[in-house]
């Protein structure tokens, strides 16, 4: 075996590597699906590269099944930067066009393993030369849109992992120009194969280390995942020797199909069941509501206007203070179990917004203001509120509720003081534009084990909680069709991110 074949093998390893942590850790961080997807891409053609060189560049199969990797990979890596540079609105028309003018270069590219024609285009140099104009423009622009990130953070930490990605961006690129070009000046020597490795490596490295999904797992669940992914190459670099040469490329594409359906059914279909899981539960917890809470509302109302009564009538009797802080203690321990089941009956009700036009920045700017007014002198508050953001179709009682929740839980995080930070800005999906609202702290920060039971009801870790508060303003960013994320922030602090609905197309 080459050196330059082994080389291959051991990127697709990482490529497949990779896709498997970002699908089973990361399915729940935005920009997932692209970098999954990426990673796909990458494997597919690091793995026809290496089968390519492994047959001594007889089979033009490989050769092709590697293009088809390669033009999918801008527009993956072009998305996954948008999303982690937060450039989505200004760029959206940008991506649109370059995902439509991927699927005609990749779906021209596949046709070449059937059609004569279309194998010829692929191998000669238009298709390099299609490649350069069109998609290769797109990973400088990715570089420059992390490094111009760069220079618009102060925060060490966030800066060092732009600072890996882009490196990451500027080796595949360059060792990838390298082979588009080889075909058209020859004394241009293929470095693809050294590019693949040091890329895979440096975005490994990116996203473990800096945890860029918003999740850890443990050392030990990562050696398992590698070597799943170094046997699966393994296995099937056995296979190609053990089956007829024409069903080679068919085993390509069912390893790429399965990766990308498993990605796909973790990062959307398993949120629906989830979904309808947590509405089964709340049917359950509302049918248990309504009469809970009427046996216990009544004789709590009856023992409430029995200790006042006594209170009342303990007033004017000397000697009778500890029997009146007694009856004052009951009282305020019947008023908090009054508020538990409220708290109850209002997670379990069903949600209907009452939606009107509300504008984000106002409705915000009031909010924070009218929140800060009850904090300790040794908590500051700082808002970075776009005020260009369209209007919501939103219940703004409900949105106090949910945003009132997050803020006052930052609040109780830091008693020794810290700061509070609520910004919004808008980002773009390809069918849809979301209003995000961010409300961070510079606390402690949430254990792993806690973050992942952060949103279920009657989970707490305070010692008067009741567990529902979160529960309750993911049920409302729910309502509205939105949705609810929490990540650590490094070096310490939390962030939660709501994404609310703006438009669709």
């Amino acid at each position: 075996m080459k050196p330059e074949s082994a080389l291959y093998f051991l990127a697709s390893i990482g490529n497949l590597f990779l896709a498997n942590i970002v699908i089973f850790r990361g399915r729940r961080a935005r920009g997932a699906l692209p970098i999954a997807l990426l990673c796909v891409a990458l494997f597919l053609w690091d793995m026809g590269e290496g089968l390519f060189l492994l047959t001594g560049e007889k089979d033009q199969h490989w050769h092709h099944i590697r293009l088809i990797g390669s033009s999918m990979a801008p527009a993956f890596l072009w998305h996954f930067v948008l999303i982690f540079t937060r450039r989505e609105p200004s760029h959206r028309k940008w991506m649109v066009f370059l995902y439509l003018a991927t699927a005609v270069f990749t779906l021209s590219t596949a046709g070449s393993l059937f059609v004569g024609w279309l194998g010829r285009f692929v191998d000669g140099r238009i298709w390099n030369l299609t490649y350069l104009v069109v998609l290769f423009p797109f990973l400088i622009w990715s570089f420059l849109l992390v490094r111009g990130r760069m220079k618009e953070l102060d925060r060490p930490v966030e800066r060092n992992a732009l600072a890996f990605v882009a490196v990451g961006i500027a080796l595949g690129a360059l060792t990838g120009f390298t082979d588009l070009t080889h075909i058209l000046w020859a004394r241009i020597p293929k470095m693809g194969y050294v590019g693949s490795v040091l890329c895979t490596t440096v975005l490994a490295i990116a996203i473990l280390r800096h945890r860029l999904l918003e999740q850890q797992s443990p050392l030990r669940r990562f050696f398992v995942i590698l070597t799943l992914a170094g046997s699966a190459v393994f296995v099937y670099v056995i296979l190609t020797n053990a089956i007829p040469e024409r069903y080679h490329p068919l085993l390509v594409f069912g390893a790429v199909t399965g990766v990308t359906l498993l990605a796909l059914y973790r990062m959307a279909f398993l949120r629906l069941y989830e979904q309808g899981l947590r509405r089964k539960q709340l049917a359950l917890i509302g049918t248990m509501a309504a009469g809970v809470a009427h046996e216990i509302k009544n004789p709590l109302a009856a023992i409430k206007g029995s200790a006042q009564f006594v209170q009342k009538d303990l007033e004017g009797l000397e000697g009778r203070g500890e029997a009146r802080e007694y009856l004052k203690l009951l009282v305020g321990e019947v008023d908090r179990l009054n508020g538990v089941i409220e708290s109850f009956l209002a997670y379990a009700r069903p949600l209907e917004p009452k939606r009107q036009e509300v504008t984000l920045h106002t409705f915000l700017a009031g909010l924070v203001k009218f929140q800060s007014t009850s904090l300790p002198p040794n908590l500051r508050v700082e808002t970075f509120l776009d005020p260009e953001i369209p209007p919501l179709s939103a219940d703004p009682d409900l949105l106090t509720n949910a945003v009132t929740n997050v803020f006052r839980n930052a609040a109780e995080v830091m008693p020794g003081g810290g700061a509070i930070s609520v910004s919004t800005r808008t980002v773009t999906t390809a069918l849809r534009t979301w209003a995000v609202i961010e409300v961070a702290d510079t606390g402690p920060g949430i254990p792993r084990e806690v973050m992942e039971r952060l949103f279920q009801p009657f989970f707490t870790t305070k010692a008067k909680g009741t567990g529902l508060g979160l529960a309750i303003t993911q049920r409302i960013i729910e309502s509205h069709g939105g949705e609810i994320g929490v990540e650590n922030v490094l070096p310490h602090g939390c962030r939660i991110t709501f994404l609310l609905p703006v438009r669709s197309l």
